[in-house]
């Protein structure tokens, strides 16, 4: 397993709620696009708004939950994950040759395997626990098919906000 360090993201721990909050949301994702010529190097086009995204939206009356958030080059974020130039052109280059489709994206404030997430803030929504469980799930599939994908000299990959 590699893991690549986020070199900038804005906001605080927590889910995007909506457009131009500067918030990074939190939660899986699907890579929807690779643009070759983002004016922050590369990027990758994440689904967010995802299905859960929208459901908790609808069900809180938000209208706008947000959208265009990319993985990307450079050092600068405001709503995005910056990696920088070196680890987006890596990450890009994989995505590119496995095939969008199946890259899943798991965004959290920390790695949940070290130390759980917890949603223990009051201005978090009610519904902040199961985005975390999911969360925490996701990262424990992940862990164990990574384990078992290097035991057969695979390679997965895992970013962090160090």
């Amino acid at each position: 397993m590699h893991t690549y360090g986020i070199q900038a993201a804005s906001g605080v721990a927590g889910p995007k709620l909506r457009q131009g909050d500067r918030q990074v949301p939190e939660g899986v994702y699907r890579i929807e696009g690779l643009n070759p010529n983002s004016n922050y190097h590369l990027s990758m086009k994440i689904n967010y708004s995802n299905e859960f995204d929208l459901f908790h939206a609808e069900e809180e009356g938000r209208t706008n939950p947000g959208l265009d958030i990319f993985i990307h080059g450079w050092a600068v974020s405001i709503g995005c994950l910056a990696m920088g130039d070196e680890t987006i052109e890596e990450l890009f280059v994989l995505t590119a040759k496995v095939g969008a489709e199946n890259v899943k994206v798991v965004i959290a404030q920390h790695d949940p395997s070290s130390y759980p997430l917890e949603s223990d803030s009051e201005q978090l929504p009610e519904w902040t626990t199961e985005l975390y469980d999911d969360i925490s799930d996701e990262i424990n599939d992940l862990s164990t098919t990574a384990k078992s994908a290097q035991s057969m000299g695979s390679v997965s990959i895992n970013a962090t906000n160090q």
